[in-house]
Formats: C-alpha cells, sequence, structure tokens
C-alpha cells in the first residue's frame, strides 16, 4: 500500500489536506528532527516519488512547498538540499564566538580538534612580530551552535608569552579565561579580512557540508590593550550557515 493510498484511505490520513502537502509535512518533520544531517541533501526525486508512491507532479508540489517554506534549496543537476537558517556572526572591535552566539539564543560549544607547538608560518610571525622561525602554540577548533558545525578556526599564539596554553585548552578551559590567567584581561581585533573559498575534502567533511559550497574566510588578528598581538588566526565559516555582519560602531 502506497504512502499516497494511506494519506487518502488509511487510518492516517487528514481530511482536506492534499497528498503533496503531507508529504511535505512529512519531509518538513524529518528536516526539523536532523534526518539530513549528516550530508544535509535528501534523497532524489526518483527515490521520494517511489518511498511515497506517488508520480513527479505531485512530489513537485511538495518540494515548491518546502523551498517557499525556507527548508530546502534545490540546485540544478545536483539535488535539493537542506536550508539552514543562516546565523548572524558580528565583527567588531571585541569579537567574541560565544557572545555572538547565545545573543541569538544559540548554545555555543568548540571541539579542540589539534593542538600543537611548531615555528611560525611566515605570515603569522609576520602579524605576530615575531622573527622567522619562532616558535607559536597552533590550535584548530571545530566551532559549533546547537552542536551543528559552523566554523573551522585556526590560531597562533606566541609560544613564548603564553607557554602553558595548550594544556589549559586540553583541560577545557575557555581562551578568554586563559588569556586573563597570562594577564591578558581584554583584547580587541585589528582587523578582519573577509575572502571565499571552496572547502577541501577533509574540511568539508568536518563542517559536514558538500565540498561543492563555498566557505566565508575571516583572517584576522587580535591584540592587547597595550597594542600587543597575541593571536593571528583564520575561520572558515559554512555560507550556508552563517552570514558576516560587520560592526562599525566600535564600543569601548
Amino acid at each position: 500500500m502506497t504512502f499516497a493510498h494511506l494519506m487518502t484511505h488509511g487510518p492516517g490520513r487528514r481530511s482536506g489536506v492534499t497528498v503533496w502537502r503531507q508529504i511535505a509535512d512529512t519531509l518538513s518533520t524529518e528536516i526539523r528532527d536532523r534526518a539530513y544531517a549528516d550530508t544535509g541533501r535528501l534523497p532524489g526525486e526518483v527515490e521520494l516519488s517511489a518511498r511515497f508512491g506517488v508520480n513527479r507532479h505531485t512530489l513537485r508540489q511538495a518540494v515548491a512547498a518546502l523551498q517557499s517554506d525556507g527548508l530546502v534549496r534545490v540546485e540544478a543537476g545536483r539535488g535539493m538540499f537542506v536550508q539552514h537558517e543562516l546565523l548572524d556572526y558580528a565583527l567588531s572591535r571585541r569579537t567574541r564566538f560565544s557572545e555572538n552566539l547565545m545573543r541569538q539564543g544559540l548554545l555555543p560549544s568548540k571541539q579542540l580538534l589539534t593542538a600543537r607547538e611548531m615555528a611560525a608560518p611566515e605570515r603569522a610571525a609576520k602579524e605576530l612580530k615575531l622573527v622567522q622561525g619562532a616558535s607559536v602554540l597552533m590550535v584548530e577548533m571545530l566551532d559549533e551552535a546547537n552542536d551543528q558545525p559552523i566554523g573551522l578556526a585556526t590560531a597562533y599564539y606566541p609560544a613564548q608569552r603564553f607557554a602553558g596554553l595548550l594544556d589549559m585548552l586540553s583541560d577545557g578551559r575557555r581562551t578568554t579565561d586563559i588569556l586573563k590567567h597570562f594577564g591578558v584581561q581584554d583584547y580587541v581585533r585589528q582587523y578582519s579580512r573577509i575572502t571565499t573559498q571552496m572547502p577541501n575534502e577533509e574540511t568539508a567533511r568536518l563542517l559536514k557540508q558538500a565540498a561543492s559550497r563555498p566557505l566565508l574566510c575571516v583572517e584576522c588578528l587580535d591584540a592587547d590593550m597595550d597594542g600587543q598581538p597575541i593571536k593571528y588566526g583564520e575561520t572558515v565559516f559554512c555560507g550556508d550557515r552563517v552570514q558576516l555582519v560587520v560592526n562599525s560602531v566600535e564600543g569601548p
């Protein structure tokens, strides 16, 4: 017995509700329950038509309703994908990951992926005002909102000034609290440079997004209140989940 038959004749029928609307409601529930969270991609038209026992015209009506509700997007030649609600990520003089998310009622979290001491890459050494070959502490983290990955952040700290920082991060302490331990009571953003790039396979896997979708890239430098650089970094954000908001009004 097909889904269409059940919805029009069976115990699950909803009086006065068309089959395509009921299909749309079923897929909507699955999307909200994160049934497609791993890849963000829904089954193809042929597979969905067979699953629900309807023709393509009926299925396309359901898909059009999902698009109208802002739940999916259809890419020609690629298929149908979950359309995530964009979160605003403010870039300002005091850019703070947790505050950015909590302001929107989202739960921030981070996964520590890599933490090691290494010779500073040329760009990091220049921005941190270090001599070539000086040691830095490299930290890579997966940024999440409500347990959904939104960005991949790589940061470099001067190793001499922040000796012990890696152990503190491994213990789960917040970066802001760790910096205070080293005497950095406050810090500000010197610049944020925004570009776009395509993800490699590993980045796409970590961010759970298609490798064909572009990323928003933010290169940045933070300094203490004396103007000394403390962190140089780069974060790549999922372009389908994040929109960057540049705040031109400086705080105190």
